[in-house]
């Protein structure tokens, strides 16, 4: 009957709220990644981050192009990062709290090492905040051409109806794109609290990225933001991040929605709420940073071994 359905329904509802209430406040006895926390370890972390260089001589330096969900955190991370090598919280990187994107200008964002000691020096990596999943829905190929390097610094993209993708005999389109141009790896930004409602066309334009940029052999990697809005036991101690049996599920349970290696799925906390820096949030995001530039590298060195063997 309509009534036993219903009370079925809400039955199963029930239980999976209580599930999932119950994942959120479990702890495994070990952590499923380890990580080493505190002040030394973020002054590790640092100083490789400096040190690397781009592995095909030919590139000046490490391109990430950032993209994901509109409010998932990917202007607060660029900002966390570059609070870490400034030595106190900034805001360069424009962050916006409602549903428009604020990211609408292509241009590059560089970070300026001040943290060292030694005399400022720009780090060896870009990074493009890309406009959000929402409004690439309706820019798909304007996306797809930035990934590839058709689009120079300062396009402003078309966020109005009728939308039109860039033209080819348009000054701003690069029909030459050099290693300097393209991207060399692409980065999606998650909120870990978002992802039981993420919508099933946000979902698919992901898919078709992965799908669009496939051919470029470009490193794709997803970070997975607001953790601690997500898991109160992360919430409570950030360190406690790799010990939440909720976070594990949630990056294993997207590793299988985007055919992305789980080590390719890294958990951030952004600044939102604190006015000083906190050692363990750093480490947690220069460790996601280490590893996106390591992966970026790798596809450059690929790059290098296939001139070699032209």
């Amino acid at each position: 009957s309509y009534h036993s359905s219903m009370v079925s329904k809400y039955t199963v509802q029930t239980l999976n709220l209580c599930y999932c209430n119950s994942l959120r406040q479990s702890e495994l006895d070990k952590p499923w990644r380890e990580i080493l926390w505190g002040k030394e370890e973020k002054e590790r972390l640092m100083e490789e981050i400096r040190t690397l260089t781009p592995k095909y001589k030919e590139a000046k330096e490490l391109r990430i192009m950032m993209t994901g969900q509109i409010k998932a955190g990917k202007s607060s991370y660029i900002n966390t990062i570059d609070s870490v090598f400034q030595g106190n919280l900034t805001s360069r990187a424009l962050a916006g709290e409602d549903e428009h994107s604020f990211t609408k200008k292509f241009k590059p964002f560089r970070v300026e090492d001040c943290a060292h000691g030694k005399g400022d020096r720009v780090l060896p990596f870009v990074i493009y905040d890309i406009m959000g999943i929402n409004i690439i829905v309706k820019h798909p190929d304007d996306f797809i051409s930035a990934v590839k390097g058709h689009i120079k610094d300062g396009y402003r993209f078309n966020t109005k109806e009728p939308v039109r993708p860039l033209s080819v005999e348009s000054p701003v389109y690069n029909k030459n794109p050099t290693v300097n141009d393209e991207a060399h790896c692409l980065v999606y930004c998650v909120a870990a609290d978002q992802l039981s409602i993420m919508q099933d066309n946000v979902l698919q334009v992901m898919k078709e990225i992965r799908s669009q940029v496939s051919d470029k052999d470009i490193s794709q990697v997803v970070l997975l933001t607001k953790v601690d809005k997500a898991c109160p036991l992360v919430g409570k101690d950030i360190r406690k991040v790799y010990r939440s049996k909720y976070i594990k599920e949630k990056i294993e349970m997207f590793s299988q929605i985007l055919g992305i290696p789980i080590n390719h799925i890294l958990p951030v906390k952004n600044y939102s709420e604190k006015i000083s820096l906190d050692d363990d949030i750093d480490v947690l995001a220069l460790t996601a940073l280490l590893q996106i530039l390591r992966f970026t590298n790798g596809h450059l060195l690929n790059l290098k071994l296939k001139k070699y063997e032209k």
